[in-house]
């Protein structure tokens, strides 16, 4: 970390540019004030210009490299990970220590290795667990993450879910979470869920009750995995995930309270009246409508981008705290894309 007349520079890199969530992040360091871009890895490209692989970036003197990642980790002061699940993980393991690093995959996001497991694949660096930092400061707080040197970012479900429950956290008695997805989130690669033409006029659920970010939903939420059903759902459009939860409390609780008290000082909480994703997409900002109905349940609604606050907006937020940065430091000009 270099400074350039009293002003912090931070020289940041992506191994795994050519993902939807490397290129995301390239986007949002493009306008933070204290960024410079290092290095833009990706195993398919070798000193290519960055307008050559994605033209829309064509005004960009920037390189897209197949640097090997000691030599990125050297030149830089923290290195963000846009790679597939499992791909990081030796990665991580290799530099943890040596250079911060925020991932952006799945593989550090439990610190429970059976968890893992079950929902995962087998981890090469079962240990590691425990020492990477969960990347959700609304959650585990902005003292966690600042006094990290890996953190792992959340899932872009998982992160959603967790903060429409979390101010309920020891107070719920079941919780039940419908959350529609746009097809960003499934990655760059289409598939036959994807494809457009299918997805354009259509909706379905998958993987209910079985869906990989059910783990984190439940620790952030202070539940066991009985106590959740998690339907999620895929929506005929790119960006954004828009879920409602029906959640039983233990007691008669007015939510908005508990609600102010969880999240008055995180600026990227807002809590309204009604919830839309056209009102968050683009932004880094997560919209919250809790309503109270009878018998102690709570209707909860929330929207996030999942690419923004869901992916790469999160991992700057979590990369300004870890510099002694505020963290809405390049994400508050970002405001949502409307209509």
């Amino acid at each position: 970390m270099s400074q350039g007349k009293n002003k912090q520079v931070i020289k940041a890199s992506i191994i795994g540019i050519t993902g939807y969530t490397g290129l995301e992040t390239l986007r949002l360091l493009l306008a933070h004030p204290h960024v410079e871009i290092v290095h833009l890895t990706s195993r398919q490209h070798e000193n290519a210009p960055i307008g050559d692989v994605f033209p829309h970036l064509s005004h960009l003197d920037l390189t897209v490299s197949n640097l090997d990642h000691k030599t990125v980790a050297k030149d830089s002061d923290v290195v963000f990970l846009g790679l597939p699940h499992k791909t990081a993980q030796d990665i991580v393991a290799d530099l943890h220590g040596s250079v911060k690093i925020i991932d952006l995959s799945a593989d550090y996001r439990l610190d429970d290795v059976k968890t893992y497991e079950r929902y995962y694949t087998g981890h090469n660096h079962p240990d590691l667990l425990s020492e990477v930092v969960y990347g959700a400061p609304e959650i585990v707080g902005n003292d966690a993450v600042a006094g990290a040197s890996t953190v792992a970012n959340p899932g872009c479900f998982a992160l959603l879910g967790q903060l429409m429950l979390f101010p309920f956290k020891g107070l719920i008695e079941s919780a039940d979470i419908v959350a529609i997805t746009g097809s960003s989130g499934s990655g760059k690669e289409a598939s036959e869920g994807t494809h457009h033409p299918v997805r354009n006029h259509n909706m379905k659920s998958y993987n209910i009750n079985a869906h990989r970010h059910i783990p984190e939903i439940t620790r952030g939420a202070g539940i066991e995995e009985s106590q959740l059903n998690f339907v999620p759902t895929s929506g005929p459009f790119a960006r954004g995930i828009f879920a409602n939860a029906f959640i039983k409390l233990q007691a008669d609780i007015n939510p908005l309270d508990l609600a102010e008290q969880a999240y008055g000082e995180h600026e990227f909480i807002r809590l309204t009246n009604s919830v839309a994703l056209a009102n968050i997409v683009g932004s880094n900002y997560v919209d919250l409508s809790y309503v109270k109905g009878e018998n102690n349940m709570i209707i909860a609604q929330g929207a996030l981008d999942n690419l923004v606050k869901g992916a790469s907006g999160a991992a700057v937020q979590n990369m300004n705290l870890m510099f002694g940065l505020d963290p809405a430091t390049g994400l508050d000009t970002l405001a949502p894309v409307y209509p």
